[in-house]
């Protein structure tokens, strides 16, 4: 039974491209209340992994192309980070509840920027010093397969240097991998 289920999975949706050209539309990705994710995280300064839950808890609209979306990030039933996605036109900006990156209580995903259409072309900039590292992928993570998958790699520069860290995005369901953090569950209604 185990094998059929992503095999069904890929059959169910597998047939369908986002788009023509293979670039990712911001429709292609679900952002409404009561969303949520789940990934394997490590927590530091221990090396202990566990399961962080990304919830969209609220939403601000503030014109017809600008809205402000509250997120929380828990652990074991424990709220851990808050944050903020802010969509513009065709771009979600992953924030701290300050609207700064700070590290510590700020979010998962803090930082990242995705503009869209993202190109389907391999190197091909998305803003924000984000860049397509490859795209139509076939994933698959916990035994789970994700097809039409592009990797996004980003380049920060931290206190401690220049850091690069990589998102994997599937159409319909959103981030499935953040920089080592694979997902283990979702439910968008």
């Amino acid at each position: 039974m185990k094998k059929i289920i992503p095999v069904l999975f890929l059959l169910a949706f597998g047939c369908k491209k986002s788009d023509t050209n293979g670039s990712l539309q911001m429709s292609d990705i679900p952002l409404r209340v009561g969303d949520s994710w789940s990934y394997v995280v490590t927590n530091y300064p221990v090396t202990e992994t566990d399961t962080a839950l990304f919830q969209v808890v609220s939403l601000t609209t503030i014109n017809a192309d600008s809205s402000v979306y509250k997120t929380i990030t828990s652990i074991r039933g424990v709220v851990v980070d808050s944050g903020i996605i802010c969509k513009t036109g065709s771009t979600y900006a992953y924030a701290g509840d300050n609207g700064r990156q700070t590290y510590a209580g700020s979010g998962l995903f803090d930082g990242w920027t995705l503009t869209f259409p993202i190109s389907a072309t391999p190197g091909a900039g998305n803003g924000n010093s984000v860049k397509v590292v490859s795209t139509n992928q076939i994933v698959t993570i916990s035994g789970t397969p994700f097809i039409n998958v592009t990797t996004l790699a980003r380049t920060s520069i931290t206190p401690g240097g220049v850091i690069t860290d990589t998102m994997l995005l599937a159409p319909r369901i959103g981030i499935i991998q953040w920089d080592g953090a694979p997902i283990v569950g979702y439910h968008i209604p």
